[in-house]
């Protein structure tokens, strides 16, 4: 049997159990993502809520969730429309939500992108649009495209930043950037202040790789 033979054999292997992990870890970065879109908005909007046009899209809101999915779509476009910010978040999240649930991850992208070109929101909801626009895009982007819609954050200061490098470093893997990657994953490991959850799966994958 050749070494080139067992070459293969092995990164095929490799391959798989990133995918693995990726498979296992992905849902919960996303979920982890929306949940601070969530909370955060969900803080706004209880700060407005005295305020009938808040009312009135909470309301909406509400109707939305309970419609078919086109008909929920339609409901969700009006309230983006409505530019009222904390349903604007909401509304455009669940659209991105049900475009995932239908398997359609470049409407998803493209509703995020459009969320980060047009929508007048802090800055926060974007950073979370564009992590979850690079998650969804990590296996079929190239890594120079992944590595461009995520510099900003990767080059700030919040900790978003850790996420992003995180989505970075697979991105490098699925490219076969592995010297890359495992010094990406590796850093994570060595920052003190990086969240434990992102270190526990820094170190999973430099496993599968080989430090």
């Amino acid at each position: 049997m050749s070494d080139a033979f067992i070459r293969e054999v092995d990164e095929d292997l490799r391959q798989k159990q990133l995918t693995d992990l990726w498979n296992k870890f992905g849902k919960y970065i996303i979920a982890a993502a929306v949940l601070i879109v969530l909370i955060v908005a969900g803080r706004g909007i209880y700060d407005y809520m005295v305020e009938s046009e808040y009312t009135e899209q909470a309301d909406a809101f509400a109707a939305a969730l309970l419609k078919s999915d086109a008909e929920a779509t339609t409901a969700l476009d009006e309230i983006i429309a409505s530019d009222v910010d904390g349903y604007e978040i909401l509304a455009t999240f669940k659209k991105v939500e049900q475009s995932i649930a239908a398997a359609d991850k470049l409407g998803a992208v493209a509703i995020l992108d459009n969320f980060i070109d047009t929508a007048s929101v802090p800055d926060l909801y974007k950073d979370v649009a564009t992590l979850q626009a690079a998650i969804l895009e990590v296996d079929s982007a190239s890594v120079d495209d992944v590595r461009a819609r995520l510099t900003l954050i990767l080059n700030g200061e919040t900790q978003f930043k850790y996420m992003a490098a995180e989505i970075v470093a697979l991105a490098e893997l699925n490219a076969g950037e592995v010297d890359a990657a495992r010094a990406r994953l590796q850093g994570l490991i060595d920052d003190e202040e990086a969240p434990g959850s992102i270190k526990n799966r820094a170190e999973q994958y430099l496993i599968v790789i080989g430090e």
